[in-house]
C-alpha cells in the first residue's frame, strides 16, 4: 500500500516526463502519461460526472457505440462486403478515451503555473523535432531510424522537388501541425521570460520551429503559423499583421500570376524558393488526382447515403476508390470524418461542445487586459488547429491528438478558475 500511495503523489512527475517525451519516443510516453491519468481519475473520480462539459462528451460517447451497433447489426451498406465492420470499433480509439484525457488531465492544468510549466515542457520536449528536421533537410539525415526494436520509429524521409521537412515524424503536413501548436506556446514563453539566458535559449528555439514551419512546404503550417499572431498578442497586433498579409499576398500574386511578367517578376523568381512557388502555381497541383472540393463533395455524398448512423471508421478510403479509382486516406475535413464513421448527431453535438468550449475560454482570457499571454497562447493553439482540419486531417497522429485534447483541457481549467489578474 505504501508504494501505492508513493505514485499516487508522483503522478505530476510521471505526466511532465510523458510530456517531454511524447514527440520523439511516443511509445514510452504514452506510459507515462496514461499512468498520471490513471492516478488523477482515482483521486477525481467522484466529478466525473457532475460537470457540464463531461456529460456533453459522454453523450456523444454514448451516440458513437450506438453507431458502432446499428453498423455491425442492421445498417446494410452498399460496400459492407469490403469494410471490415470491427474497424469502426478500432476508430473508436480516436476519440473516447481523450474525451476522459480532456477530464483528468484538468487536474495538472488546473492553475497558470500548471499550464506555464506544461507549455515549457512541450517546447523542450520539441528540440528532437526541429534537430530531426534540419537533420534531414540541410544534412541528408534519411531514416528510417529504430530504436528499442522498432518501438521507437523516427522517418527521416528523404526529401525531394516536391516534399518538405518530415523531420521524425511520418509526413510533413503532421510535422507542420505539430510545429504549428508549439509555435504560440513558444511566443508566450518568449513574452513571459525574464532571464535573458531563458529569453535568448527560448528565442532561439522559436527561430528553429519558424525555420522547421517554413520547410515543412505545408501551406496549412504557413497559414497557421500567420494567423497564431494576432491571436496570441491581440487586436493591438493588427497595425502590423494586417500589412504583413497584404505584403505576403502581394508577393504571391506578382510572382505567380501572368499578368506581371516582366524583369519584376523574374527578381522575385529568383529569390523565391522553387518549392514554394509550386504551393500557387497550377504546376505544383499537377501529380493530385482529386482536389480537395472533389474530395469533400464526395465526402458529402457518403454522409447523405447514411446520416444518421454513419457508414464507419475507415470506411471513406474504400468508398472513394471504389467510385473515383484513387486512393485517399481521409476526407480532409475532420468534421466530416466523424460524420461518416458516426453519424451527423455525434458530429453536430461535438461541434457544439467545441463552440461552447471556445467562446466560454474566449470571454475568460480576452475580456481581461492582464491575463496571461500564456492563455492567449492556448486559445490560439487549439482554434488554429481545428480551422486547420477543416482542409486537412493530422488528428490522427496520437501525438497530435493527444496535444490538441490536453490544451482544451487547458482552456477548460481557465473556464473554472474564479480569480483573474
Amino acid at each position: 500500500m505504501k508504494y501505492f500511495i508513493k505514485l499516487i503523489k508522483k503522478d505530476e512527475i510521471l505526466f511532465k516526463f510523458g510530456l517531454f517525451l511524447l514527440p520523439s519516443a511516443f511509445s514510452f510516453s504514452s506510459i507515462f502519461i496514461l499512468l498520471s491519468l490513471l492516478i488523477q481519475t482515482y483521486k477525481r473520480k467522484k466529478s466525473l460526472f457532475k460537470d457540464f462539459y463531461n456529460q456533453i462528451l459522454f453523450c456523444i460517447s454514448s451516440l458513437m457505440i450506438l453507431s458502432c451497433i446499428v453498423q455491425n447489426l442492421i445498417i446494410d451498406k452498399k460496400y459492407d462486403f469490403l469494410i471490415e465492420k470491427y474497424v469502426t470499433w478500432i476508430g473508436l480509439f480516436n476519440w473516447i478515451p481523450f474525451f476522459w484525457i480532456f477530464w483528468a488531465a484538468q487536474g495538472f492544468l488546473k492553475t497558470k503555473k500548471d499550464r506555464n510549466d506544461f507549455s515549457l515542457i512541450l517546447i523542450l520536449g520539441t528540440i528532437p523535432v526541429i534537430l530531426s528536421g534540419i537533420g534531414q533537410y540541410f544534412f541528408d539525415w534519411i531514416g528510417p531510424f529504430k530504436f528499442f526494436n522498432g518501438i521507437i520509429i523516427w522517418y527521416q524521409r528523404p526529401i525531394n522537388e516536391i516534399s518538405g521537412l518530415t523531420g521524425l515524424f511520418n509526413h510533413a503536413n503532421y510535422a507542420g501541425s505539430w510545429l504549428t501548436l508549439i509555435f504560440p506556446l513558444c511566443i508566450a514563453q518568449i513574452c513571459n521570460s525574464k532571464n535573458k539566458f531563458k529569453f535568448s535559449f527560448l528565442l532561439i528555439l522559436l527561430i528553429g520551429i519558424g525555420t522547421c514551419i517554413f520547410l515543412t512546404n505545408s501551406r496549412n503550417a504557413w497559414g497557421s503559423s500567420i494567423l497564431t499572431l494576432p491571436l496570441v498578442f491581440g487586436f493591438i497586433s493588427l497595425w502590423w499583421f494586417l500589412p504583413l498579409i497584404l505584403f505576403i499576398l502581394s508577393v504571391i500574386l506578382f510572382s505567380t500570376n501572368n499578368i506581371f511578367q516582366g524583369q519584376f517578376q523574374e527578381n522575385l523568381l529568383n529569390i523565391l524558393p522553387n518549392k514554394v512557388l509550386l504551393e500557387f502555381t497550377s504546376e505544383g497541383f499537377n501529380h493530385l488526382n482529386a482536389t480537395r472540393m472533389e474530395i469533400l463533395s464526395a465526402a458529402t455524398n457518403i454522409i447523405i447515403n447514411n446520416p444518421i448512423f454513419g457508414t464507419g471508421s475507415g470506411s471513406f478510403p474504400i468508398i472513394f476508390e471504389i467510385e473515383t479509382g484513387f486512393w485517399k486516406g481521409h476526407s480532409h475535413n475532420i468534421f466530416a470524418e466523424l460524420a461518416i464513421s458516426y453519424g451527423l448527431p455525434s458530429t453536430i453535438i461535438f461541434i457544439i461542445f467545441l463552440i461552447f468550449l471556445l467562446i466560454n475560454s474566449f470571454k475568460k482570457i480576452y475580456n481581461y487586459p492582464l491575463k496571461n499571454i500564456n492563455d492567449k497562447a492556448y486559445w490560439a493553439a487549439s482554434s488554429i488547429f481545428l480551422i486547420s482540419q477543416l482542409v486537412d486531417v493530422q488528428y490522427f497522429d496520437g501525438r497530435i491528438s493527444l496535444v490538441f485534447w490536453l490544451l482544451l483541457a487547458g482552456l477548460k481549467t481557465i473556464i473554472d478558475e474564479k480569480k483573474f489578474i
